[in-house]
């Protein structure tokens, strides 16, 4: 992996101090879990009324099978409106584009994307990358918390917030221009503040009714400034470089939404 990489293992931490992300949203890592076990079906019969202290398992016979030698396969999942699940894709080549147009992955009714607007790739250590290809609306992943740059630009529901900082790093401010109005800046504060919609007490108020009352906090430590989601939509950082996915992730083009899961080779 080149040093202009950014990376995210797979227990969810960056693997190097610069990176722009700490780790992906915690709601992807769900789907590596196992399924919950009904513990009363593993309780015979002649036990009833008994209830163990946990589930009782055989040893495994043998691992479940998977290739060997040939590349991983995985897969991408389109993320239907308004819910957590939807088609899925399944990745068995050397990777996909997705676009509005002429890519792997089309999504003709979606204006804000670009016809070939980002491309996951196959690796040849057998992991996989998601690039962004240049569009005006740029490309999302959804990020539990990360560092801010100055110039950066992030979403928080369905608002786009570019973050400044002064030269020294001691002032800060959220930015937002909507399509109808002016720029807004927002103050960070000296050490931080919290932003949220309406029905809470954040310090910057975002119009916007897919933002929680709180859904961020702003911090500063030392002269680096850094988010944390906090919303039930969460936290989404526009990627500068390419990004490495070695775990369960989310991502965003235009307005469409993906989940992207690697499967073990």
């Amino acid at each position: 992996m080149s040093a202009a990489d950014s990376e995210i293992s797979s227990a969810g931490e960056s693997s190097g101090s610069d990176s722009l992300f700490d780790s992906f949203d915690g709601w992807a890592q769900l789907l590596r879990q196992p399924a919950p076990v009904d513990v009363a079906a593993t309780v015979p019969a002649a036990t009833a009324g008994f209830v163990p202290a946990g589930p009782r398992r055989p040893p495994p016979e043998a691992f479940p099978y998977r290739p060997l030698h040939r590349p991983p396969m995985a897969l991408v999942r389109i993320i239907d409106d308004g819910r957590e699940d939807g088609e899925t894709i399944r990745l068995r080549g050397a990777g996909i584009d997705i676009g509005r147009s002429g890519a792997g992955i089309t999504i003709p009714h979606d204006d804000a994307m670009a016809p070939l607007h980002a491309r996951i790739v196959l690796l040849p250590d057998g992991t996989w990358q998601l690039i962004d290809l240049g569009g005006t609306t740029g490309t999302f992943v959804r990020v539990t918390e990360a560092r801010l740059r100055h110039g950066g630009c992030l979403l928080i529901g369905a608002t786009r917030l570019r973050f400044e900082r002064d030269t020294a790093g001691d002032v800060a401010w959220l930015v937002h221009r909507p399509d109808d109005g002016p720029q807004r800046r927002h103050p960070c504060g000296a050490t931080g503040c919290t932003v949220g919609g309406h029905g809470g007490s954040a310090a910057i108020v975002l119009d916007d009714p897919f933002v929680s009352p709180l859904h961020a906090e702003v911090f500063r430590v030392e002269r680096q400034w850094r988010i944390v989601n906090r919303g039930r939509n969460g936290l989404w950082m526009r990627i500068e470089r390419p990004v490495r996915l070695s775990a369960a992730a989310q991502f965003q083009c235009g307005e469409q939404r993906f989940v992207f899961e690697p499967l073990p080779g």
